[in-house]
């Protein structure tokens, strides 16, 4: 009898110790996720939200804006959250802790980066002011800290900004998965043209299934929303826009200055790689140019892969040519921008 009273002790004491630990490292991993039950469906209600996203919908915002990405592709808005009825989330985030503005930082120091999540960014997630770190910083102050799967506690094994790098990853997967230059090119509709919006719509249903959003600005085409609804944590059901969007009639499909992209994602980090090399060299064999470019280079580039610091020495901010447009980078952080020669930099 005393050794069952001991060993009945013992496992009270072990309950004790499991019960004492935060549910969140225990239960609230996407593992456990109660499996095909969708966003805003019947069966939605009480489920984890490490498991369904909190406010139901996720809106990727794709843009058609002149000098930002290559000449035939779509560059990335954002990636928003939405209630199931459409409604917005708060203008300041939903994680006041989570809130950065440095994220560009962020991104380059994240150890388990893809090897072409950098040059990605920069070249379909641009921003028109070019300062990309301040875009991104905002995106995912106010929309990532919104999306409830990619909150630390729903990580197994976190890994300081691994919520950062999903994010924006998740965004650049689902814009390069949903092709909507090819998908209206296949239809006949290009750039420079003036199609009927109805003829959009048809041919973006066609492609992927499900329409789209599609919105205009001053008769020109701007933006263009896929909806989606969310099951097992992290996958991404395209579903029917919450509206046709304010585009009517027959609009401006308006060309995009810039170089087409290349045929896949690799092959252009290769060649961007081996054109900077090829670039370094020629100027090494020649002397320092004591006339070197500063400030913020903004416009159209020659050279692909050339960069010159904002400020070198006492900025961390560079310029790099990507594609025939210049891109405003930033050093890893305690890092300067140093200028070498009039077209190549290195930070220290």
């Amino acid at each position: 009898m005393k050794f069952m009273t001991i060993a009945a002790s013992l496992a009270v004491a072990a309950l004790s110790v499991v019960s004492a630990r935060p549910v969140d490292s225990l239960f609230r991993r996407q593992s456990t996720c109660p499996a095909n039950i969708l966003s805003c469906s019947s069966t939605a209600t009480g489920v984890d939200s490490c498991c369904l996203p909190t406010m139901g919908l996720i809106v990727l915002v794709q843009q058609w804006y002149n000098g930002l990405g290559p000449s035939d592709q779509f560059t990335m808005h954002g990636l928003w959250p939405d209630t199931c009825s459409g409604g917005q989330g708060p203008t300041s985030g939903c994680d006041s802790t989570r809130v950065y503005t440095d994220v560009a930082t962020r991104l380059q120091n994240y150890p388990n980066a893809d090897a072409n999540f950098e040059n990605n960014m920069n070249t379909y997630w641009s921003s028109y002011t070019g300062d990309n770190n301040e875009f991104w910083s905002h995106e995912w102050s106010k929309h990532g800290t919104c999306v409830s799967t990619l909150n630390p506690s729903c990580i197994a094994n976190y890994v300081q900004d691994e919520d950062v790098y999903n994010y924006f990853s998740k965004a650049l997967a689902l814009r390069q998965q949903y092709d909507l230059y090819a998908a209206l090119a296949n239809a006949g509709i290009y750039p420079g043209s003036t199609p009927n919006v109805a003829d959009m719509h048809t041919a973006i249903h066609n492609a992927f299934g499900v329409d789209a959003e599609i919105n205009c600005s001053s008769g020109s085409l701007s933006e263009i929303w896929l909806y989606f609804n969310v099951e097992n944590g992290d996958q991404y059901v395209h579903t029917a826009p919450q509206s046709q969007g304010s585009c009517s009639g027959a609009i401006s499909y308006p060309t995009k200055s810039g170089s087409p992209a290349t045929t896949t994602t690799t092959t252009t980090k290769a060649t961007t790689t081996t054109t900077k090399a090829t670039t370094t060299t020629a100027a090494a064999s020649s002397p320092t140019s004591t006339a070197l470019p500063s400030g913020r280079q903004s416009g159209s580039c020659s050279v692909n892969g050339a960069t010159v610091c904002v400020s070198s020495g006492s900025s961390t901010y560079y310029s790099k040519c990507n594609q025939g447009t210049w891109v405003l980078n930033q050093c890893k952080s305690s890092q300067a921008c140093y200028s070498d020669t009039v077209t190549t930099t290195h930070c220290a």
